[in-house]
């Protein structure tokens, strides 16, 4: 019978293990947002969809007000906002959920071109590859990149298999890449890193990359056309110039994401160091040779990960293809299943699909009702609206992307970069900190209100100061008035 004949075709063992990890990522992705940047990036989508411009100057701070802002993410922005406005959360959760698939159907590609057609463990591999890194994979314009680095993984394996016409996709892709993420020059240095290893030759079990010299002019002529059209963007060069900022301490030093990993948390400990073991144990059992390419792809994301955590989804990316090349002659039985144990798979899948369709109804409504109440000071805003409170007014760094959101002018906010001119961040970091500057800048900058975490150092001197009062205490957000203003 034609029909059980195709049944069995769906019900394969790397279809189960494809679609049973795209949906436990679904499931995670409609969870309450938490970010603290997400809200800002809609919030610029919001603008440039009303004013139908991409802003060249601050138009959300007031300690920055009209100063130079270059908005390397509007793509990506504009695409989150319009779908938040006429889908509500559904739209913003499936442009998360579409991005995370492509990825994980890219690298399954990937993995069965280096694997010699192995399908179960390509499948492990590409759910691994983004599994690993699951803690970035936020409502975040770092996700266009996260894609294109897995698309341009697959379009080099393609090349040097001989498909040189795959090149024809990379200058529209990098034309999507350069607005959508200042990270654009990831892909650039992939075409001429391509060429440059493929003059290494063949190290122990670690095999050359075969390219022709044909492809190499290829390679670096795709990469010269790339530059071109990367500068097709409302900020030419400085997108390709954002990733300097790196060199900058205070801005490394203070945001999070720019630290080394923490392996003792528990995200680190139980998920990101096992994987790496895992991947380093591959390659030491196994007894076949192993593309160098990829060994030196997840070498250097694991170097830069161990500097700037915020690397660690290409990590996690560069390993799936290292999985596959070392598990391609394991168990090829699993290729052909019998046909119980396929029975027994659908069976399986088709519960994991009524999880899913069961939380589905939780998708429903606008974004601001998915706000975490725990992440963002949702009470404290909604006061702020009914109460007015005296300006200017000081913010805490992580509260700044929701108040913009709700049209509150911020000190400071998620987009580090402006406030890195005149030492504003870095009297920010003072206040925060409680240096022994923070009570002159509270008088420089004339603060008059300050909504800040009951755990910060600043909010428990502003507690016990004479000059100052509580208004409003929220379940995670306190609000300050100084003395001699009123907040009615």
């Amino acid at each position: 019978m034609k029909w059980l004949h195709r049944l069995e075709h769906i019900f394969r063992i790397e279809t189960f293990l494809l679609l049973t990890w795209i949906v436990i990522f679904a499931i995670h992705a409609g969870a309450p947002i938490s970010d603290p940047d997400t809200p800002w990036h809609l919030a610029t989508g919001n603008y440039i969809l009303t004013h139908h411009r991409i802003p060249r100057t601050d138009p959300f701070s007031w300690s920055m007000y009209g100063k130079p802002w270059v908005t390397q993410e509007w793509l990506f922005e504009v695409i989150l906002a319009w779908l938040a406005q006429k889908v509500g959360f559904f739209g913003v959760w499936a442009l998360a959920v579409f991005l995370h698939t492509v990825t994980v159907l890219v690298l399954y590609r990937l993995c069965c071109d280096v694997s010699d057609g192995q399908r179960v463990f390509s499948a492990i591999a590409a759910s691994l590859g983004t599994a690993a890194g699951l803690a970035f994979w936020v409502l975040r314009p770092q996700l266009f990149s996260y894609v294109m680095f897995a698309l341009f993984l697959w379009i080099l394996a393609r090349v040097n298999r001989g498909h040189l016409k795959a090149l024809w996709a990379v200058p529209p892709l990098i034309l999507i890449w350069a607005n959508a993420h200042a990270s654009v020059s990831i892909g650039i240095i992939m075409l001429v890193f391509e060429v440059v290893v493929s003059f290494i030759p063949t190290v122990g079990r670690l095999s050359q990359l075969p390219l022709s010299n044909k492809a190499r002019v290829y390679l670096l002529i795709t990469a010269l056309v790339s530059i071109g059209i990367g500068l097709l963007n409302p900020n030419t060069y400085h997108e390709f110039t954002y990733a300097l900022l790196s060199n900058n301490t205070l801005m490394v030093n203070s945001i999070n994401e720019w630290h080394s990993p923490d392996f003792h948390s528990q995200y680190y400990k139980y998920g990101v160091i096992p994987f790496v073991a895992f991947v380093l144990v591959l390659l030491v059992i196994r007894k076949q040779n192993v593309p160098l390419k990829y060994v030196l792809y997840f070498g250097g994301c694991f170097a830069l990960t161990l500097v700037y955590q915020r690397f660690m989804p290409y990590l996690a990316i560069s390993g799936a293809p290292l999985i596959a090349a070392c598990t391609r002659d394991w168990l090829r039985a699993l290729l052909n299943p019998s046909r119980v144990f396929r029975y027994v798979l659908g069976i399986l899948m088709c519960g994991v699909m009524i999880d899913f369709c069961i939380s589905v109804p939780d998708l429903r409504g606008s974004v601001d009702r998915h706000f975490a109440t725990n992440a963002y000071p949702i009470d404290c805003v909604n006061y702020l609206k009914q109460h007015p409170v005296p300006g200017p007014m000081l913010n805490a760094y992580d509260f700044g992307g929701y108040l913009i959101y709700e049209h509150i002018p911020t000190f400071v906010d998620g987009r580090t970069d402006i406030f890195l001119e005149n030492n504003t961040f870095q009297d920010y970091m003072d206040l925060q900190n409680l240096a022994w500057d923070a009570p002159d800048l509270l008088n420089k900058y004339g603060f008059k209100s300050a909504i800040l975490p009951p755990g910060y150092a600043l909010s428990v001197y502003l507690t016990n100061s004479p000059d100052w009062h509580i208004v409003f205490q929220g379940a995670n957000a306190e609000i300050f008035v100084r003395n001699g203003n009123t907040s009615d």
